[in-house]
């Protein structure tokens, strides 16, 4: 039988092993030879648990069902709680045994892109479809690669990327007995675009897949993500107009609250439901309940916001806290939707809408900017309290825009790549600070924090069951 060759990523083979995808039919054959076995493999769960580090680090959502008093004062740290408390001192290497983000991300990329890419060129069925299926399995590929490169690598700096460590790039041709070094920053971008690239000019991507596959204006929207963080942002405008060509639509949250049913109250709920938002480029749904937003996070949204006036929360249903207080230890609601779903790695035309925005501010043109994200907030805020916005200087314009990416994206990784990258930018950069009041013995205390641009937090550390199988994972940080 021929071996299907992937790349040694670090992860314990088990994870990323190629027998999965190579048993032998009963005559002895590869069972990837055929275009519809590999439609089969794209057929793939993608999914990310809400429940990571990276979103938690945000201060945007604090880990589920966890005493935060207790957490941010532990001692001795546990991973959570360093994230959580924003520790910079305390030794994450010798705590990060595995990593969901790093071993999920791997193992899309080795069990689903990379097998198709091996496979797909001498597979038997219709080459037009063969096209397609290689074209999503190489934007699959880039996108993965490019979620991990800003988790466990410095943001890209036009300035040091050349020289800047950063993660290996798994390909489809080599093999899984030797080591596979780390290529730099610079260099896994330069991959990332070249598989987008290349899967563009196929030609072959659908304008309207399913809700979990990869189509035309997903390629796009990854194309344009990759250049915002390169500061090509011509470049990320031009991709994100591309995008929102193939799919322009943006669901109106007011259109989304309904009576509620799960507890039989009938109570207005606003519902995030499954699969069924027409603004998702590629869907990669996990159910949004039992967590609770930091105060941060609810004072972000506006007064008038859906989210905020709607949200299904202990605090609407029984008139108290009563599950903020008691599981998370503070005077905070609680999520307790049956219905509210969220894409923790995929992008949404909301996404583009957000980019062009960007770009707007960054050529001076704070009319068109203000237009676009004023009609964001208009498909987010109760109908009878919206009013525009305006914007007299850049700083006012990047208050308003940063202040939409939050409340959009608090459930997926895009706000941590999006703060992150905006660190390489004087203009953009900022300091991030947390306040959590609590009490204790009858006391009012307080817990602070900050987080600066240059902290080592904004680089996680690659995880020991990566390390110890691949001497050239060295830390980035």
């Amino acid at each position: 039988m021929k071996k299907l060759h992937t790349i040694l990523i670090g992860i314990f083979l088990s994870l990323v092993s190629c027998t999965d995808f190579t048993d032998i039919d009963p005559k002895g054959k590869n069972i990837l030879n055929t275009v519809d076995d590999l439609d089969l493999v794209l057929n793939y769960q993608y999914s990310l648990s809400i429940y990571n580090y990276v979103i938690n680090m945000m201060n945007d959502i604090y880990p589920q069902m966890t005493n935060i008093p207790d957490l941010v004062n532990q001692s001795p740290r546990t991973l959570r709680s360093i994230y959580v408390s924003w520790d910079e001192t305390s030794d994450r290497e010798s705590l990060t045994t595995s990593d969901e983000i790093y071993t999920g991300l791997y193992k899309i990329i080795g069990q689903v892109s990379n097998p198709v890419l091996l496979n797909i060129d001498n597979a038997d069925g219709d080459r037009k479809k063969a096209n397609r299926l290689k074209a999503e399995a190489l934007v699959l590929r880039g996108w993965c690669h490019y979620l991990l490169v800003n988790i466990y690598a410095k943001a890209y700096d036009p300035t040091t990327a050349a020289t800047d460590p950063g993660i290996v790039y798994a390909i489809e041709t080599e093999a899984v007995e030797t080591p596979n070094e780390k290529l730099t920053v610079a260099q896994i971008y330069e991959n990332i675009l070249s598989d987008v690239n290349a899967a563009l000019e196929l030609g072959s991507l659908s304008t309207s897949p399913s809700k979990m596959r990869i189509g035309q204006a997903f390629a796009y929207a990854v194309k344009a993500k990759v250049l915002m963080s390169m500061h090509d942002y011509d470049g990320a405008f031009k991709a994100a107009t591309a995008s929102l060509k193939v799919k322009n639509t943006m669901d109106n949250y007011n259109d989304l609250v309904i009576p509620e049913v799960t507890y039989g109250t009938g109570i207005s709920e606003f519902t995030h439901p499954y699969l069924e938002l027409n603004e998702e480029l590629f869907d990669t749904p996990v159910l949004f309940f039992y967590e609770a937003f930091t105060t941060d996070l609810w004072n972000a949204f506006e007064e008038g916001h859906i989210v905020k006036e709607y949200a299904l929360t202990d605090t609407r249903l029984y008139g108290m806290n009563m599950f903020g207080s008691s599981f998370y230890g503070l005077n905070i609601p609680m999520m307790i939707s049956m219905n509210m779903y969220y894409s923790p790695i995929g992008l949404t035309t909301v996404d583009m809408y957000l980019t062009q925005a960007e770009c707007y501010i960054r050529e001076g043109n704070l009319t068109e900017a203000m237009n676009t994200l004023n009609n964001i907030r208009q498909h987010r805020i109760i109908t009878s309290k919206y009013a525009d916005l305006s914007a007299s200087t850049p700083e006012a314009a990047i208050t308003i825009l940063k202040n939409i990416y939050r409340t959009e994206n608090y459930a997926t990784l895009k706000n941590f790549i999006d703060l992150k990258r905006w660190n390489t930018d004087a203009t953009f950069q900022a300091t991030l600070y947390k306040s959590i009041s609590y009490t204790a013995n009858g006391e009012t205390k307080n817990f602070s924090a900050e987080l600066t641009p240059d902290s080592p937090l904004w680089i996680l550390p690659f995880p020991q069951n990566a390390t110890d199988y691949n001497p050239n994972l060295t830390q980035n940080y």
